[in-house]
């Protein structure tokens, strides 16, 4: 549905947010695998962890929801469903991804699919390590539908080629459900979620960072230098036979959805407090830009609860200034980018985000859509091959935004739109469902 939006006069207020929709996925997923249930509380309302829950469901999985997103997951007693069992996956990459893993290490015969959009998205990055463990996986044409015939895998090691979540959490599922030796490096490190659930739930699982030492310069002995002992950044190992005992998840608010409401203040120079909301280290690099261009950020109410820090988050807005952000810092933003874009259209001089490739290939290619939408409102922004830059010359102007079915840039063109001159339209407000039906209303609570 098309939704008008108008300028604000006032922004402020403290808000809560639905739980983290990373962590509700290995939830959902890794419940299939445990030895006894799970009692998940603050499971997210949104379609993508949807995808996850009925994905679980079709492998056994006995869901028992209670109030405000507390759910029993049961398992099955045996992991087996009919051959050629089709799971369709929605728009969610994260449930696909991180199901093919699992089924490859099963013993299960099943179809992924998905919808048009998540069948553009490419699947090579989690069938080809998937078959070098000894997995056997039939893909189309490196995208869904992707057949899979799960058997027991080999021990394996492996060095991440690029940055993903996704495809070391595919491959760390496939290790559990096979019982199988895993070793795991990553160069740069990325959102840590199924390494902790693992370890909460039971799991022998050992993670390593390497940290840089001091050394004699060999050029000249009286100085030290920093140096990397290895030539990674973390090592992830999964022992082999490890299993889940089950337990408790209780899901934090999650992060990326709270920065929709940050950039609100960072642009209107406004506070806004988000309760209960996640600070894992992997996820917080949206907190250090908005004190990098020069944003207010405070942290109360710190706490550890199922293995993940959370706290109290009041971000107030300053005198924006433009930052480059680059290598592991855009990383680490990949999920935030459409709105850092957004606040970069609100700070005066030239923003360049590189290293940012990977958004081609989500729910659209996010380097297009945020460009296309930036333009529309009189801000220049240049597409470069792995990212963008934005140089904001006027005041941007209301206008007739396209979320080209991808809830993150309907989110953040919906805050755009609060600080355009003159009212702004969505051209389609429902897809904000895929990760936060309620985005509207919590939005209606900080805005005059």
């Amino acid at each position: 549905m098309k939704r008008e939006i108008r300028p604000v006069k006032r922004i402020g207020g403290v808000i809560r947010v639905p739980g983290d929709k990373s962590i509700a996925h290995r939830a959902a997923l890794l419940s299939i695998l445990c030895q006894s249930p799970l009692q998940v509380s603050n499971f997210p309302p949104g379609s993508d962890c949807r995808s996850s829950l009925d994905a679980a469901r079709k492998l056994g999985v006995t869901v028992e929801s209670g109030d405000n997103g507390a759910l029993t997951l049961s398992p099955p007693p045996q992991l087996a469903v009919p051959s050629e069992t089709i799971i369709d996956c929605g728009n969610s990459g994260t449930t696909a991804r991180l199901l093919a893993g699992l089924a490859a290490g099963s013993g299960v015969e099943l179809i992924i699919s998905g919808d048009d959009s998540l069948s553009s998205r490419p699947m090579k990055r989690v069938v080809d390590p998937l078959t070098e463990m000894g997995a056997e996986l039939f893909d189309t044409e490196g995208h869904l539908p992707l057949k899979i015939n799960g058997r027991k895998l080999l021990p394996f090691e492996y060095r991440l080629p690029v940055p993903s979540a996704q495809v070391k959490s595919s491959l760390l599922l496939a290790a559990l459900a096979s019982q199988c030796a895993l070793t795991l490096q990553e160069d740069l490190i990325t959102r840590d979620h199924t390494e902790r659930m693992i370890s909460e739930l039971g799991g022998g699982i050992d993670v390593r960072e390497v940290k840089p030492v001091r050394e004699e310069d060999p050029l000249d002995p009286r100085k030290k230098r920093m140096v990397m002992p290895e030539s990674f950044k973390k090592e992830i190992v999964l022992r082999s036979s490890s299993k889940l005992a089950g337990g408790t998840v209780d899901i934090p608010g999650d992060i990326s959805t709270a920065a929709y409401f940050f950039a609100a203040a960072a642009v209107s120079g406004k506070t806004v407090t988000v309760e209960g909301v996640g600070l894992n280290s992997t996820r917080t690099a949206i907190l250090e830009h908005l004190k990098n261009i020069g944003c207010t950020v405070e942290i109360a109410d710190r706490e550890r609860i199922s293995g993940e820090p959370r706290g109290t988050v009041t971000v107030t807005g300053g005198e924006l200034k433009p930052r480059k952000i680059s290598g592991e810092m855009s990383a680490r933003l990949i999920d935030e980018l459409p709105v850092v874009a957004v606040i970069a259209a609100y700070s005066p001089g030239t923003t360049i985000i590189r290293d940012a490739a990977e958004l081609k290939f989500k729910e659209s290619d996010r380097l297009a859509a945020i460009a296309s939408n930036l333009e529309k409102m009189g801000v220049s922004c240049g597409v470069l091959e792995d990212g963008l830059v934005i140089e904001r010359k006027n005041a941007p102007n209301g206008a007739d935004f396209e979320t080209f079915g991808d809830h993150r840039i309907a989110m953040a063109f919906s805050i755009a739109a609060l600080f355009a001159v003159g009212p702004s339209t969505i051209d389609d407000d429902s897809v904000v469902a895929v990760s936060c039906p309620d985005f509207y209303q919590i939005l209606g609570q900080i805005i005059q």
